[in-house]
């Protein structure tokens, strides 16, 4: 998530106070909610497993509790060159974020962001700037569907807002444990917003693939030379 990792939590989220309550069905609002109440991916480097990234989802007390797990690993002639951890969590309610928790380890140096809706606003404490948003700005949560309708958003790691252009590329079937699901592909583009200037080259560059009901089942993107895939289990 660096650039590198959000892209590495892309690229390449637990204790108590992670722990979650009953699978779930879905909630009214917000497509993407598996019925089993958890998403179960494998990350892999050009075909080499590298890591794992989790959701778990959970109501309570009327709220939708999404809890985001990444542990990626990559190791060069038996050395570990790059760690990167993610613990988030983000509390919804009727469809719209209602608070969000990120701590995030990239490879030794730490990041903690926190969002917090009131007053009509969503207020975001980034790792470099504070942000004041319209109360629907979604994260940069891929679980979410809704992000795929989305102008904007804000990451995970940094608490930066972005501008993302997000491409349909039509039906294509995804593999997932064994079997070949139904899904439609899409590309998205972020493009960083830095003290209210959008930077013209995109940071953010990545594949998602969703099953007819809205379910992620597969990310993937290219970096320095090397492949990534987010392969549901």
């Amino acid at each position: 998530m660096s650039r590198l990792v959000f892209v590495i939590a892309l690229m390449l989220l637990a204790g108590p106070a992670w722990a979650l309550g009953p699978a779930l069905g879905p909630i009214p609002g917000t497509p993407g909610v598996p019925q089993s109440g958890a998403l179960n991916f494998t990350v892999r480097k050009s075909g080499a497993d590298i890591g794992e990234y989790s959701m778990r989802f959970a109501e309570r007390d009327g709220a939708l509790i999404v809890d985001i797990e990444a542990n990626i690993r990559v190791r060069f002639a038996f050395v570990t060159v790059y760690r990167y951890t993610q613990r988030s969590r983000e509390t919804w309610r009727d469809g719209t974020l209602e608070a969000l928790e990120s701590d995030i380890d990239d490879n030794g140096t730490p990041f903690k962001i926190s969002a917090a809706r009131r007053d009509g606003r969503l207020f975001v404490d980034g790792h470099a700037e504070k942000l004041e948003l319209a109360p629907g700005t979604l994260p940069l949560s891929y679980w979410n569907y809704r992000l795929m309708r989305e102008s904007r958003a804000f990451d995970l790691q940094w608490g930066s807002l972005a501008d993302i252009e997000v491409v349909a590329r039509g039906a294509e079937p995804r593999a997932v444990g064994g079997a070949v699901v139904p899904a439609r592909r899409y590309n998205m583009k972020g493009f960083e917003i830095r003290r209210g200037e959008r930077q013209e080259k995109p940071w953010l560059d990545v594949d998602t693939w969703y099953a007819p009901d809205g379910r992620l089942i597969g990310m993937a993107f290219h970096y320095r030379g090397f492949e990534f895939d987010y392969i549901l289990q």
